[in-house]
């Protein structure tokens, strides 16, 4: 089955924990640790990606307390991920690399994954995210596959903030 029929099937039958369950082991998931190196983030979606958009990353020392600027580079664009002064974090990797894929890719946040110290993304083709969008409307895909946005807080939250997530989340699918 295609990454793409993979997702319809999970849209399909979203209120199946099964099918939840099975989709957590497809090959096109992308699984990050709260404790992951930033530069292997870019290379696990790079992976992902045809050789021809893959996304370059360097790694620079800076004489910063976080020790290191990664620089992004596609055939046409820079983006050095804006970290803060004392630390990289996962989601500014994340963040920028959405941001030097798009318009023709997105990358999501599979939202089953909520919780767990390690997430789960999928990457698609902005075209596939829009078929799926138009097949089962905006909210429904959104509630199993959150767009990842320059606001996008995804390993920076707060336990309180996963617990309130958590709850809201299966409030929504108690009223579906």
């Amino acid at each position: 089955m295609s990454t793409l029929q993979s997702v319809i099937h999970v849209l399909q039958h979203s209120s199946d924990e099964n099918v939840m369950e099975q989709f957590f082991e497809h090959e096109s998931l992308i699984w990050i640790d709260w404790r992951e190196d930033e530069g292997d983030i870019i290379q696990y979606f790079n992976d992902q990606l045809p050789e021809s958009d893959q996304i370059t990353c360097e790694i620079i020392d800076i004489n910063k307390p976080r020790g290191v600027d990664i620089v992004l580079s596609s055939h046409d664009r820079k983006l050095t991920i804006p970290f803060a002064d004392d630390r990289t974090d996962r989601d500014s990797a994340i963040r920028a690399m959405q941001d030097m894929i798009a318009p023709r890719y997105q990358i999501r946040w599979f939202m089953e994954s909520l919780g767990n110290d390690t997430l789960a993304y999928l990457l698609l083709s902005t075209e596939q995210w829009a078929e799926l969008e138009k097949q089962f409307g905006k909210e429904k895909l959104e509630f199993h596959f959150q767009p990842i946005t320059s606001e996008s807080v995804m390993f920076s939250l707060d336990m309180d903030e996963v617990f309130a997530l958590i709850e809201t989340r299966q409030q929504a699918r108690t009223s579906e």
